[in-house]
């Protein structure tokens, strides 16, 4: 039988796993959301494999995982290539968290949510002031920044100057002898 290398597999979608193989939809809606809060983009192939990583269950493999998605999709799971490549990016954002075994192997699992809140600070740059912002509209101008980049962020530190030149009997954009 000849080999097309050049020939490559359609992407698998989540329409294609058969019927009753799949994951619960409330557990893959809240991981595609916790991926989405990340920054990581959503495809068919990566609901694929959040579904194979949920029906593999906790602590398998990458080969694990490949072979249930193969089980779920009838033989059309994407390549393993494909598939280590996003349990890496998973990985790195924190929706997975990968432990070794003493025989070497990879295991991944659901890590938890982090419940830190976004730590910002406004720095002034003429003093070194630190003063911390609760401001949630600046958060989320930060997490939308981020996500648009594939970043995430846990803490930002913001240098801030006056936007005007202090006039004579100035101190800080406060008149002298003002108190507040």
């Amino acid at each position: 039988m000849p080999v097309f290398f050049e020939h490559r597999r359609s992407p698998p979608a989540p329409h294609q796993i058969r019927p009753g193989m799949g994951a619960s939809r409330r557990q893959v809606h809240q991981l595609e959301v916790r991926c989405e809060e990340a920054g990581i983009r959503m495809t068919d192939l990566r609901r694929v494999l959040l579904h194979g990583l949920l029906e593999a269950g906790p602590g398998a493999t990458a080969v694990e995982i490949w072979q249930t998605l193969g089980t779920m999709t009838a033989g059309h799971a994407p390549s393993q290539g494909s598939i280590q490549r996003n349990l890496n990016l998973l990985v790195e954002h924190g929706i997975l968290r990968r432990d070794v075994s003493p025989e070497r192997l990879w295991s991944y699992h659901v890590a938890a949510k982090r419940k830190v809140a976004l730590a910002i600070t406004f720095v002034d740059a003429r003093t070194g002031r630190k003063m911390t912002c609760d401001a949630p509209e600046v958060a989320i101008l930060l997490h939308r920044v981020a996500a648009e980049r594939g970043l995430a962020v846990h803490g930002a530190s913001i240098t801030v100057t006056p936007s005007y030149q202090p006039l004579f009997g100035l101190t800080h954009g406060v008149p002298i002898g003002l108190k507040m």
